[in-house]
């Protein structure tokens, strides 16, 4: 066993978790500060200079506020629910590539014996397939918290999220089989390098999924107007009304967690990744730091699509909900396969050329 390769990966691992779990906690500032400018009124302004320490606030009252179990409660299920949750979506951006290589320096890299250092934790052959078979395990946690309540109103909003996020899964999945067929890979980091030249969203079958994805990614993070599993006009709260404390924090953490891998995913699918535009600096030591920082500008105007989204739209009933899912999204998803198909079939080396 190589101990520096070992060493390296769990450094690596630490230091994604510490974005990771950080970019949630101010993505929940932001979303207080959106939702604020949207309204026309103050946002968050107490905690900290222009209220930066909220986070920093919040954290501390959830890890300090009582821990409460309701009555006849399957403690068991109960408290293994959320850990789901949040476990399925760190490992759902373990595969997540931040940027290219970034070469060693020659000392460095003799001691360490390689000469660069990946910005992934994991480069799997089959990325994009982990990834969609991690986010439907998240299921479970979802299913488990409902049920293990003792609650008919978490119950429902469990029954409710599992019919979603399964209805949307497909589609989810279906625009993305024609990413796949215009790649021919399944890695996030082909997929990635397959849009050097042209991006897949100025493409007919890119932009169609685009749409596809776009739409399901919302509903797959449960969020406006697809909140159907929270709708407290209806269900408190839904799946968790019966959490509080740190374990309502898990669910939390799971939901912004996810709502960043879904912002990181689109931009690789569709938007060049971490691709540098017109060449600018290629071959340099300095392409892929400039690649991050492209990729990270990308990721937050998602980002920023999720918070607008939610307080602009309306929520959805639930039958219109189950009727664009399976009546519209699906069949169009599958017809953009074909076109997807198509082009390959027939244009496939000018097709490549384009891309390459």
């Amino acid at each position: 066993m190589d101990w520096n390769l070992v060493l390296v990966w769990a450094l690596k691992s630490g230091i994604f978790f510490f974005i990771i779990i950080t970019a949630c906690a101010y993505y929940t500032l932001a979303e207080r500060v959106v939702s604020a400018f949207i309204q026309d009124r103050r946002g968050p302004n107490r905690a900290g200079p222009a209220g930066l320490l909220q986070p920093l606030a919040d954290g501390i009252k959830f890890l300090t506020k009582e821990e409460i179990f309701p009555k006849n409660v399957n403690k068991g299920m109960y408290l293994i629910a959320p850990a789901i949750s949040v476990i399925c979506a760190i490992m759902a951006w373990s595969i997540i590539p931040l940027g290219g290589h970034i070469p060693l320096p020659p000392l460095l890299a003799n001691a360490v014996g390689f000469d660069r250092l990946d910005l992934q934790i994991a480069n799997p052959n089959t990325g994009i397939l982990f990834m969609f078979a991690i986010s439907s395990l998240s299921v479970y946690g979802i299913i488990l918290a409902g049920w293990s309540s003792n609650n008919k109103y978490s119950l429902m909003g469990g029954i409710r999220s599992t019919a979603q996020m399964i209805s949307y899964e497909l589609p989810l999945g279906l625009s993305v089989v024609a990413v796949v067929l215009l790649s021919g890979s399944l890695k996030l980091t082909d997929i990635n390098d397959a849009q050097k030249g042209l991006w897949f969203i100025f493409t007919l079958p890119g932009f169609i999924a685009f749409l596809i994805f776009s739409v399901s990614m919302f509903a797959e993070t449960n969020r406006l107007p697809f909140d159907l599993a929270e709708a407290e006009s209806e269900l408190v709260v839904g799946f968790h009304t019966e959490y509080g404390a740190f374990k309502f924090a898990l669910f939390f953490i799971a939901e912004y967690m996810n709502m960043i891998t879904m912002s990181c995913v689109v931009s690789l699918l569709f938007f060049g990744g971490y691709n540098v535009p017109f060449g600018i600096l290629e071959g340099s030591d300095f392409q892929p730091l400039l690649g991050l920082v492209i990729f990270v500008v990308k990721v937050l105007f998602f980002a920023f699509l999720f918070m607008w989204v939610r307080w602009t739209l309306p929520r959805f009933r639930y039958d219109q909900l189950m009727v664009l899912g399976w009546k519209k999204l699906i069949p169009w998803a599958l017809f953009n396969i074909v076109i997807a198909s198509t082009y390959v079939v027939f244009w496939g080396k000018h097709w490549k050329g384009i891309f390459n």
